[in-house]
């Protein structure tokens, strides 16, 4: 190949034969022995590096290059190799899709994915020629991360999901609930919340299948203070909840909330109204008590 020939010529060189010359008087004195094989050796090594040098001086042997695309590839995160005349695929959710990581999907079928997956090298790398970047780029534009749950939304803006399973974001807050401790999926979500620092709970879509399992791990439970009335019933117990349920005036909470609506009232008299919601609603419940606060605008 090239890489061969590139020797054959690079020893043929009258530089590399004068050096392989020295190199043979090396080896007859080293097998002399005497006190100057140390420096035999030594001037033996300089030899041998320099015969690389000579030997290696060559264009010819391929070594990549790759320079920032420009307009040449794709997009941006491509790279061109000016040597092979390529564009090296950059798009981390193309590259998940194409090496079948399950928490990106893309479409199929496009003519950018059959011209990538015909130009994978045995490293792993997808190539592709300049002429077929708008393929390619047709090609990324239909990739879209997934996140670990239907009610999770990804946000293009932060590169992230946002946790929209009730029980999950409640737990993760420290709000009540209960899911598995330790687990890979819990830390992935707090390092990642910690990271975008607004108060909600996000995490990379690479780390969708272990928020999966995290999500598994979930079961509701009544919300944080309140009784069971049953195996599958809960009764209100937080206080300003019940102060603004009662109508007793010094708080307000969210009317709107999806926790407010999962209610439902038993009548016993003014005092003795109850507030019970089913095991399964929670979280919803639990969320929506942290709407409560003070008449005048003040959490407690």
């Amino acid at each position: 190949g090239s890489f061969g020939a590139a020797i054959s010529d690079g020893l043929s060189r009258p530089e590399a034969r004068q050096s392989l010359q020295s190199l043979d008087d090396f080896v007859r004195g080293l097998r002399r022995g005497g006190a100057g094989s140390l420096a035999c050796l030594l001037c033996g090594t300089a030899i041998l590096l320099a015969i690389i040098q000579v030997v290696f001086r060559d264009d010819r042997v391929a070594v990549p290059k790759l320079i920032p695309a420009g307009s040449l590839c794709a997009t941006q995160d491509d790279m061109y190799d000016d040597r092979k005349a390529l564009c090296q695929m950059g798009n981390t959710y193309a590259y998940a899709y194409l090496m079948r990581h399950d928490w990106v999907m893309c479409a199929p079928n496009m003519p950018g994915a059959k011209i990538l997956r015909g130009m994978q090298d045995k490293y792993g790398n997808f190539w592709y020629k300049s002429s077929s970047r708008g393929d390619v780029r047709e090609f990324y534009n239909t990739c879209v991360p997934t996140c670990a749950d239907d009610r999770d939304t990804y946000h293009s803006s932060k590169k992230m999901c946002l946790v929209g399973n009730d029980v999950a974001r409640v737990w993760l807050q420290g709000d009540g609930q209960s899911c598995a401790h330790g687990t890979a999926g819990g830390q992935a979500v707090r390092h990642a919340s910690a990271v975008v620092g607004d108060g909600n709970m996000w995490y990379r879509p690479q780390e969708t299948s272990r928020v999966r399992e995290l999500y598994k791990s979930c079961q509701s439970t009544c919300a944080k203070g309140d009784s069971y009335v049953s195996s599958e019933h809960c009764e209100v117990q937080d206080r300003k909840a019940l102060a603004f349920l009662r109508g007793d005036g010094g708080y307000v909470c969210d009317d709107a909330s999806p926790g407010r609506s999962s209610l439902k009232m038993e009548r016993g008299g003014t005092r003795h109204t109850r507030f019970w919601y089913s095991r399964a609603k929670g979280a919803k419940v639990e969320a929506w008590y942290t709407s409560c606060m003070k008449q005048g605008g003040f959490k407690e």
